[in-house]
């Protein structure tokens, strides 16, 4: 072996080490990892199911699905509870029990009590009734507590927690969307314990329009923990809109403030904060193919696997790779490190039972 051979080969292997973990980081940041777990154990899969985590361990309840062929029968609202289990290695479904009723669409947050699960809708009625959902890991069961009523129905909104407040956003009162509304609702859970001022409060809401099917997450600017209203749909007489605007909360300041907006609209899409700084919105519907489900029905490609990251302090949006499935109308929960995402709606009238771990 030449000394030239030799040093060639010492400086090649210098700037391997060196340069490896750099570009190991890099190959990571944007890039999102996803890993199916165990299926819920309905095959249909459902849609607009309340979604959380309690004594680790993953709820899922109630939902809403269209038994095959599903342009020849009318959605079904379920009511039964599933809870994903990890013993070992290995991850499993346990029953659950029933939910007092059938129920879907309505918000959930994972809290130290329990799953707390907010409003929904059946084929006939929208509710604002609220009850949290306890697992009992040594009996297997899941118990139901009655909580404070929404200050009047709601389905289609969305959650979530920060410093033990939760803060609800959009949603409609009724059936129709025309019936969305400009809602921000806060529930201290703090007060549980005592009855007179466990309620819900009617907060100042973004100075924009009202909508239904929206994001809301929350993560840290910089500065505070804040709230995050992205993106939704609405109906103004008989024209749908389709929205991309992004509203900030801080409950620090009781104030709003315009972000920049995503840069498609992101309707029903699971979105959560995650790490530092960082918002993720793991796919959504952009409305591309809202006016042509009936033409299209069967051969409907579904809606755009696409993730989006959201950085809070820099106001940024940048693309977070594809998903293999883009499934919307469920709600993203953290749970162990990991980022959950269970069944949901892929394409019209069209549910996946898939349920994903993503990293």
């Amino acid at each position: 072996m030449s000394i030239r051979w030799t040093t060639r080969l010492c400086l090649s292997l210098l700037l391997t080490l060196l340069v490896l973990p750099l570009g190991a980081q890099q190959a990571n940041t944007g890039r999102l990892r996803w890993k199916a777990l165990p299926d819920l154990p309905d095959p249909l899969g459902v849609a607009g199911p309340f979604a959380g985590v309690h004594n680790n361990a993953l709820i899922v309840a109630g939902g809403a699905n269209f038994p095959k062929p599903v342009w020849d029968n009318d959605k079904a609202w379920h009511r039964t509870i599933h809870v994903l289990v990890k013993e070992g290695r290995q991850y499993i479904w346990k029953p659950g029990g029933k939910l007092a009723r059938s129920l879907a669409y309505g918000a959930a947050v994972s809290t130290s009590e329990g799953v707390v699960c907010i409003g929904g809708n059946d084929a006939v009625n929208t509710f604002g009734d609220v009850f949290l959902l306890s697992w009992d890991a040594n009996r297997e069961e899941v118990s139901s507590r009655t909580y404070p009523s929404l200050p009047q129905p709601c389905a289609f909104g969305a959650a979530t927690l920060v410093d033990n407040v939760i803060y609800l956003a959009g949603g409609q009162s009724g059936q129709t969307l025309d019936t969305a509304m400009t809602n921000f609702w806060s529930l201290d859970l703090s007060q549980r314990h005592n009855p007179d001022k466990f309620a819900w409060q009617q907060r100042k809401a973004w100075p924009g329009p009202s909508r239904a099917l929206n994001i809301t997450a929350h993560q840290d600017d910089g500065n505070h923990e804040c709230v995050y209203v992205i993106s939704g749909r609405r109906q103004e007489g008989e024209e749908v809109q389709f929205l991309t605007d992004n509203w900030k909360y801080t409950p620090a300041t009781d104030s709003w403030s315009r972000c920049r907006d995503i840069p498609q609209s992101v309707m029903a899409g699971p979105g959560i904060g995650y790490r530092k700084n960082q918002l993720l919105v793991l796919g959504g519907a952009d409305g591309s193919m809202y006016f042509r489900v009936d033409e299209l029905r069967d051969m409907h490609p579904g809606f755009p696997k696409q993730a989006w990251s959201y950085q809070t302090r820099t106001d940024r949006w940048s693309h977070a790779g594809s998903t293999p499935a883009n499934q919307v109308t469920t709600i993203a929960v953290e749970w162990n490190g990991s980022i959950i995402m269970p069944s949901g709606e892929v394409r019209p009238r069209v549910r996946s039972a898939a349920v994903w771990r993503i990293r």
